[in-house]
């Protein structure tokens, strides 16, 4: 699309965005610097503005990537910067992934686009597919709330069945896990959260300013909790306090946990973080096993890579030998994502509650110590505590023991 004339994109650091300022209002072009040009040419050659029928009334013929981009401005806007930043990855893929996506207006979508968007994510499971689905879904509800358009055109697309997903980690397996993580920083989260239960949002935006050693919990106010309703509490062990007193030597102002760059935690470093280790294990269930990478495999996928690489400012030919070592490193990267297991935060906070409930604590204390406000969602999400034969028995004879000696 050729350039426009009109106002120029610019970048603002603090935020890692690109955005252009159209009629006095600043809209998202997202991170990626060819994207942003694509969407600010986009934008040149018509106003981002609703579409509207000849009577005034608002119209399904509205561009795709408008709407889109609408909502994502709404929600840089309105909602959390991390909800803003789920919503643009997905609608973001989604948008580049139809092969119209300058011309295709709302009442040209149909669902199939959708489905064929996330069947072409092979790696996605039934919950990230389930979630992509839901986040497009969204978008424009939103635009047929606020008038942009006349009626969603995906509103009936089916999404998959949740998967619940039940990874708990016994002691001796989280001590080996953290045997194998280097960095001290990310060793610190692994425990913290091992220690407190506390959610994956709320160990990324742990203050200095909200930590109370005197009542050895941390403090976070309704509006920076989850729900922002209620203040949560996250209570410390002994190991927990050690952490926090460490980091506060570190950082006594601004953000405790923080990455080897010295900026907080993002739910990607954690993901990639979770993603190295997923290969270690692989790696090292490969050589446990046996199992060794086919040549005649490495020979096809080396023919198949780039032949070229930069060195020193200058494009040179790699060596035969460069290119099967490549080859022979995805081969096994690939193996090894498929062997090994792919951990998470919350798994340290479903092995925290099983830990509590399995030593005998009661509902109730574990939901507050985890920051529910009531036993519901525990009962709902931990029974399979009650499927121990062996906890249920010692449970039995604690109860039947302390009934004994108050007779």
């Amino acid at each position: 699309m050729s350039k426009k004339s009109g106002p120029e994109p610019f970048y603002r650091p603090k935020k890692k965005r690109w955005y252009v300022q159209v009629g006095g209002k600043q809209i998202n072009l997202g991170p990626d610097e060819d994207q942003a040009k694509v969407r600010w040419h986009q934008i040149m050659a018509g106003a981002l503005q609703p579409v509207t029928n000849s009577d005034g009334s608002a119209g399904s013929g509205a561009l795709v990537w408008k709407v889109i981009y609408l909502y994502l401005d709404w929600c840089h806007n309105n909602r959390p910067e991390r909800t803003a930043e789920w919503y643009e990855s997905h609608l973001l893929s989604f948008l580049n992934s139809l092969p119209n996506d300058d011309t295709l207006t709302v009442d040209q979508l149909r669902p199939f686009h959708v489905t064929n968007w996330t069947d072409a994510h092979s790696t996605w499971g039934a919950n990230h597919k389930r979630g992509a689905i839901t986040a497009v879904q969204r978008a424009f509800s939103w635009a047929e709330q606020m008038g942009h358009i006349v009626k969603s055109p995906i509103r009936r697309v089916e999404k998959p069945a949740p998967v619940r997903r039940e990874q708990f980690l016994t002691p001796a397996e989280f001590q080996d896990m953290l045997g194998k993580v280097a960095d001290r920083r990310f060793r610190y989260v692994l425990e913290f959260c091992w220690e407190t239960g506390c959610r994956v949002q709320e160990v990324r935006v742990i203050h200095a300013r909200h930590v109370r050693l005197d009542r050895g919990r941390v403090e976070l106010p309704p509006a920076e909790a989850k729900g922002k309703k209620r203040w949560r509490y996250i209570y410390l062990t002994a190991r927990s306090e050690e952490i926090i007193r460490d980091l506060l030597v570190h950082h006594p102002k601004g953000i405790l946990f923080r990455n080897a760059a010295g900026r907080p935690w993002s739910a990607g470093n954690f993901n990639n973080r979770f993603s190295r280790l997923q290969k270690r294990l692989g790696r090292e269930e490969l050589k446990r096993r046996g199992i060794t990478i086919d040549e005649a495999q490495v020979q096809k996928l080396a023919a198949k890579l780039k032949p070229t690489k930069v060195a020193a400012g200058r494009t040179v030919a790699k060596t035969e030998k460069e290119l099967l070592a490549e080859a022979r490193k995805k081969l096994v990267a690939r193996k090894a994502a498929r062997l090994g297991t792919k951990y998470a935060l919350t798994a340290l906070r479903h092995s925290f509650a099983t830990r509590l409930l399995e030593a005998g604590e009661d509902l109730i204390t574990v939901a507050h110590l985890m920051g529910h406000k009531d036993a519901t969602m525990l009962a709902r999400v931990y029974q399979h505590v009650g499927e121990k034969s062996d906890h249920l028995r010692t449970a039995l004879r604690r109860a039947s023991s302390a009934r004994t000696s108050e007779s």
